[in-house]
């Protein structure tokens, strides 16, 4: 059997693409060798590694997220950042809005492991030390708060600190990590969720957070690009998901349901490599 390297990239809300194509997976009767991750794609990438089917992590969204009396529901669905409340702790005193020490309690508590060692197929992480300005991989240890580090959205997220060092958003240096495996690879396939923006006249300028936003997903795309041009993964997946800010998670469905040709893709290309 060839040796499957996949990478999940950096995308927000938009990221939730991934459990679809994750799917392609399941249907064709394999699973990845090794998975890198940052930012959205290590959360997805966790609980895959962790065991989790595409099937348990949509049911699990749903619940926790997607249900009418839930409080995710209600803190997400206008966008109002100054509602942010009960779910997502506040803290303003120090480096972020959000502590995220909630969100991390409750996907501790989904996955039930607590180390990397503990997961069944093995995960990199990417997180960006605040310090040294540096890319890290972790794959080894501690498994939640690499996965914090690579979410922390810089001045939205604390910083988290590891061993004395302070790491944020993985994404800040590499939202595409295809290219930090060590393993041997036959085949490396790259989800790249960024996505084109519907901004076409200067009527359509956007609010002040989501000016934020979409400047770090231009830094993203453009890390990208740089990036190809050095190297390619043997699959490269790219979706264009548009319509969705990157903490419009209340689009799940209307996500999901854009992604199967993503699935589809993918499926076509693995199947003709590995045959």
């Amino acid at each position: 059997m060839k040796s499957i390297c996949l990478c999940l990239g950096a995308g927000g809300a938009r990221g939730l693409a991934h459990i679809v194509i994750l799917e392609a997976f399941e249907e064709l009767g394999i699973q990845p060798t090794v998975i890198s991750g940052s930012s959205i794609g290590a959360i997805i990438g966790a609980a895959y590694a962790a065991g989790f089917s595409t099937k348990e992590m949509k049911a699990s969204l749903r619940e926790k997220v997607l249900n009418k009396s839930g409080k995710f529901r209600e803190i997400f669905k206008s966008l109002d950042l100054v509602k942010l409340l009960d779910f997502v702790d506040i803290e303003t005193s120090a480096g972020g809005f959000i502590k995220g020490d909630k969100f991390l309690s409750f996907f501790a508590d989904e996955l039930k492991v607590k180390t990397f060692e503990d997961l069944k197929i093995p995960l990199k992480v990417v997180a960006t030390n605040f310090l040294t300005k540096e890319q890290s991989v972790f794959d080894e240890g501690e498994l939640f708060l690499p996965v914090k580090a690579s979410y922390s959205l810089p001045g939205l997220f604390k910083p988290v600190n590891i061993n004395n060092q302070l790491y944020v958003d993985g994404g800040l240096v590499n939202p595409l990590p295809y290219d930090i495996f060590t393993e041997k690879c036959d085949v490396t396939i790259a989800i790249d969720v960024q996505s084109n923006f519907n901004i076409k006249t200067l009527s359509d300028i956007p609010k002040a957070y989501e000016v934020f936003f979409n400047a770090f997903q231009i830094m993203q795309k453009s890390i990208i690009h740089e990036k190809l041009k050095l190297s390619q993964p043997d699959i490269l997946i790219r979706t264009d998901i548009r319509d969705v800010r990157a903490l419009e998670f209340m689009k799940a469905d209307s996500i999901f349901k854009r992604s199967y040709v993503y699935k589809e893709e993918l499926k076509k290309k693995l199947s003709k490599l590995l045959d």
